[in-house]
């Protein structure tokens, strides 16, 4: 495959290998593991690497709980579920993002209403966020992309402001403060 800019052709091997996406680290005790839940027959959804990951990474963030899910977008839509979005409500999400921020606020059947991020952040841009709250504004979906978080101070205020919840994304920005 042969990808071009406009000058010289450049090989989709050689973009590779100035781009790296990501590299797996398997240098522990994975095989162990993955052999373990075999045997046991619990290869998802119990067993006890669900506990354990989940004791653990509640420890991480310094929270009193955390939920294993199969995938973000299960989580986020789990997320609007117990926060009780209800169809036809509104939800601001930004337009920088993957696509399960407004995927999760439909499968709710409610509307997601997109907002620009502020360029120097890649995160929602809490003055896009305030001239876009309705009436039927019940929330804010705030993303923390590449590693970012997003100034949530600003954003929350507006949500306590006008009595919206805030939902924070932190898939791409686990750990980040």
């Amino acid at each position: 495959m042969k990808v071009s800019t406009g000058q010289t052709p450049i090989s989709s091997s050689s973009v590779r290998s100035r781009i790296p996406v990501a590299a797996p680290l398997l240098d522990g005790r994975e095989t162990e593991y993955v052999l373990e839940c075999m045997s046991t027959s619990w290869i998802s959804s119990v067993g006890r690497f669900i506990g354990e990951f989940e004791n653990s990474f509640a420890k991480f963030c310094e929270v009193e709980h955390a939920v294993a899910t199969n995938n973000g977008t299960t989580a986020l839509h789990l997320a609007l579920v117990a926060l009780g979005l209800q169809p036809g409500e509104e939800v601001i999400v930004p337009t920088l993002t993957y696509v399960a921020s407004a995927n999760a606020v439909r499968y709710c059947n409610a509307v997601p209403v997109f907002v620009d991020n502020d360029i120097r952040s890649f995160n929602l841009d809490p003055d896009e966020v305030a001239a876009k709250i309705t009436g039927r504004t019940r929330g804010i979906m705030a993303v923390h992309l590449y590693g970012h978080p997003a100034d949530l101070d600003p954003i929350l205020e507006l949500a306590e402001k006008h009595g919206l919840f805030v939902l924070e994304d932190a898939a791409e920005a686990v750990g980040a403060r």
